[in-house]
């Protein structure tokens, strides 16, 4: 049995006249009537059978036509899908992030995009390191990296979104709070709370790498996973904490966001560190011979768009830098 079979099958089950049913068809009638006799010997059952100067369904004619239409539509649908696929507007995208990335940053914004314009396109989200990312991209695992360092690795492209100044997160009653700004021998007596270096092990080296060019050495106290827990123990007045400034305006408890004023996190506030010259980096990353992929163009179509918008609104940047500045990536 053949599509072909049902296809004529069902045509002349709805125009209950083989003349009718072969011109619906663009075929010659004799064809047809033989394309039935075919089907009728195949499946031993009578499934037409004559009605004045037509033909009608048998019972088992009206059951069959019911599977023949499903067949037929699942069939239609498989090979829309497959067109889709094809030029990009149906698949799964694996997104592999940092932790926080959720929350600030321009990975919401990217994935609401690609949801608008390719609405049949599932994402998928999946936590992960920066060495984690570039391990996955490269293995296929994932197809799309949201990172904070720009890989060293001709196979990966890379476009750097945004850029943040690390600064330092203390307690609201903390002897330094008052300072509007503040120098990395300020935190030489410290008890210092920081990720583990196996999380974010670039960013961890690159701040102890500034710290001690300023000849300070950290007083690290203990390290915690979690950065939402890291900071309720610097609000709790258990340390201090290196925390980018785009976090801790997210969190900011006051609503006073702008301006050259003090950010709050509830009894916490971030302050810059004026030397400390590190900053943390949003990177879209992908693998270079996936920047042709249907599916995966629309994405780094986005993120060129999301790239230009933030620059425009991106306040001046300093012309000059600390001849000790450590920019990561």
């Amino acid at each position: 049995m053949e599509l072909r079979h049902l296809r004529y099958f069902v045509a002349v089950a709805e125009e209950e006249n083989f003349h009718r049913a072969a011109e619906k068809l663009h075929v010659s009638q004799s064809p047809l009537s033989r394309q039935m006799q075919q089907l009728k010997a195949e499946m031993g059952v009578e499934l037409l059978e004559p009605a004045g100067r037509g033909v009608q369904l048998t019972v088992a004619g009206r059951l069959f036509l019911e599977r023949a239409k499903g067949i037929l539509s699942s069939v239609d649908a498989a090979v829309e899908e497959a067109r889709e696929a094809t030029n990009g507007s149906l698949g799964t995208i694996a997104i592999g992030f940092g932790s926080g990335a959720a929350y600030v940053g321009a990975l919401s914004t990217l994935v609401a995009r690609l949801r608008q314009r390719q609405p049949r396109v599932n994402v998928k989200l999946v936590t992960m390191t920066s060495t984690e990312q570039l391990e996955a991209l490269r293995t296929g695992e994932i197809a799309f990296a949201y990172g904070n360092y720009v890989p060293q690795d001709s196979a990966l492209r890379s476009v750097v979104l945004a850029r943040t100044r690390i600064g330092v997160l203390l307690p609201g009653d903390h002897r330094l709070a008052a300072k509007p700004r503040l120098k990395v021998a300020d935190l030489a007596d410290e008890s210092i709370l920081m990720a583990p270096r196996r999380l974010h092990a670039r960013m961890h080296d690159d701040i102890i790498a500034a710290v001690r060019a300023r000849g300070v050495v950290l007083n690290l106290a203990s390290d915690t996973v979690d950065r939402e827990a890291l900071w309720t123990l610097v609000a709790s007045g258990l340390g201090v904490t290196f925390a980018g400034e785009r976090s801790a305006r997210f969190l900011d408890a006051s609503g006073a966001i702008g301006g050259p004023g003090p950010l709050h996190l509830g009894a916490a506030v971030w302050r810059p560190l004026s030397d400390l010259g590190v900053e943390l980096r949003d990177v879209a990353i992908w693998r270079a011979d996936a920047a042709r992929s249907p599916l995966l163009r629309p994405l780094i179509e986005i993120v060129a768009e999301v790239r230009a918008q933030l620059q425009q609104a991106e306040p001046p940047r300093p012309t000059r830098a600390s001849p000790r500045a450590r920019r990561p990536g």
